[in-house]
């Protein structure tokens, strides 16, 4: 039962830590941490909590890598839902969500 949403995270991991050819898709710290969110909120691993989940996963990436995001005025939640329902292609949602977060953009440089 519980084997096809652990294989559901394992490649959510190997796509945000992985690398293909030599290259390195999320190389930042910051880059991480929004790939995760964003990845297992659209990708839905789990039967329920995905973004329950994504955003613990999130917070917990972000103490131990020592990341400071900033928590946007309309709350996490609100976020975490936006992601969930927005149309956006996976790149720009990660840019954008980036941007958000951690003020930053031109997230594969």
């Amino acid at each position: 039962m519980y084997e096809k949403q652990r294989k559901a995270i394992d490649a959510v991991v190997k796509t945000v830590e992985g690398s293909w050819f030599g290259v390195t898709r999320f190389s930042a710290s910051e880059e991480k941490a929004v790939a995760y969110l964003c990845f297992i909120i659209k990708d839905h691993p789990v039967t329920d909590g995905n973004k329950r989940l994504a955003l613990l996963w999130f917070k917990i990436y972000c103490e131990v890598f020592e990341l400071r995001p900033q928590e946007p005025e309309y709350g996490y939640d609100a976020l975490a839902v936006g992601i969930e329902k927005t149309k956006l292609e996976m790149d720009s949602l990660l840019e954008a969500v980036k941007l958000i977060l951690f003020g930053k953009v031109d997230m594969y440089t």
